[in-house]
């Protein structure tokens, strides 16, 4: 049995959406990847598109990802990589790859990761630049690398952390039913009217007990 719980979830504000997300093995760890194209455009759902791509193909042949470096490396060449297309496409990423006792990665832009415990959580991606993008060919991808004893990790875009109030977020999350918190999370940022300011894409993860 897997030894993490995970859950993913999208929920577009138009027709297509330009938030990515995956949860990947990579042995015994479990990698979480979450894109947010920027504008909204079809160019920015392709850049989303391609770094979600791009670590699914590192978790299956590259062997050095549980150094934090490598991490930000990947990340350095996706830019590299969607920059040479020429298309414009640019996009955020969190790329968070999850062992038993540590959570190393890397990030740029405003989309986040988060470890709740209870009532408190720690923003693991704080030190992330929020600018240059990925696909900018100027990015500077920032690594991450912290200890894990338990609580739940939450990666998500900017459609969430931006329209969702902390206090709600952490104990939406923190609920006992993974699958259901994920979706609960996904329609905290809804108005009134049902609708979305902005795409919703995240992933949760915790130890299996």
């Amino acid at each position: 049995m897997p030894r993490f719980e995970t859950a993913q979830v999208v929920e577009p504000h138009a027709e297509t959406s330009a938030d990515h997300v995956a949860v990947l093995p990579l042995g015994e760890a479990m990698v979480l990847v979450v894109a947010d194209g920027a504008g909204n455009s079809r160019r920015g759902v392709d850049a989303a598109a391609g770094v979600v791509r791009a670590v699914r193909a590192a978790t299956v042949d590259r062997s050095d990802l549980l150094r934090p470096e490598a991490w930000s490396n990947l990340l350095e060449q996706c830019d590299h990589l969607l920059a040479s297309t020429g298309h414009g496409g640019e996009t955020t990423a969190v790329a968070a790859c999850v062992t038993e006792g540590r959570i190393i990665g890397a990030s740029v832009g405003d989309s986040e990761l988060w470890l709740i415990h209870g009532d408190s959580h720690t923003v693991v991606t704080q030190h992330q630049r929020r600018k240059p993008l990925l696909g900018s060919g100027e990015a500077l991808p920032v690594y991450f690398d912290v200890p894990w004893n338990g609580g739940t990790l939450l990666a998500g875009t900017d459609g969430l952390f931006k329209y969702a109030d902390a206090p709600r977020i952490r104990a939406v999350a923190s609920g006992p039913d993974l699958a259901a918190s994920a979706r609960e999370l996904a329609a905290l940022p809804r108005l009134v009217s049902g609708g979305l300011q902005d795409d919703v894409g995240l992933t949760l993860c915790r130890p299996r007990h």
